[in-house]
């Protein structure tokens, strides 16, 4: 029984998506968000989706070890120029599964 549940893993699944924090840097804000998981080992595919923003999102993907509850990932929102604007940033999830989770972000130069 212990040799197999050494073997044996759990199936990766998303559980949750959360963004779960906001750093000013300048004129551009870090945004982080928690993809929970099973603990499964793999493949979470993800994506950040900045709106207004001019360019399609890029799909991401982060490994997963055996036991590993969650993923911690951070994109950058650049501002351009000077001004203030509100963008709205969510982290969306691919697979395995589908989530999503989204912040407003404000910036100012």
């Amino acid at each position: 029984m212990v040799i197999y549940l050494r073997l044996h893993h759990t199936a990766l699944a998303v559980t949750g998506v959360a963004i779960t924090a906001q750093l000013k840097n300048g004129c551009a804000v870090d945004v982080t968000g928690r993809i929970s998981t099973t603990g499964g080992p793999g493949t979470v595919t993800y994506q950040w989706v900045i709106t207004p923003q001019a360019t399609a999102p890029h799909p991401l993907s982060q490994s997963v070890t055996a036991g590993q509850s969650a993923v911690y990932v951070t994109v950058s929102d650049q501002g351009t120029g000077h001004g203030q604007r509100t963008q709205q940033v969510t982290l969306q999830v691919l697979g395995p599964g589908q989530g999503r989770a989204s912040t407003h972000v404000d910036i100012s130069c």
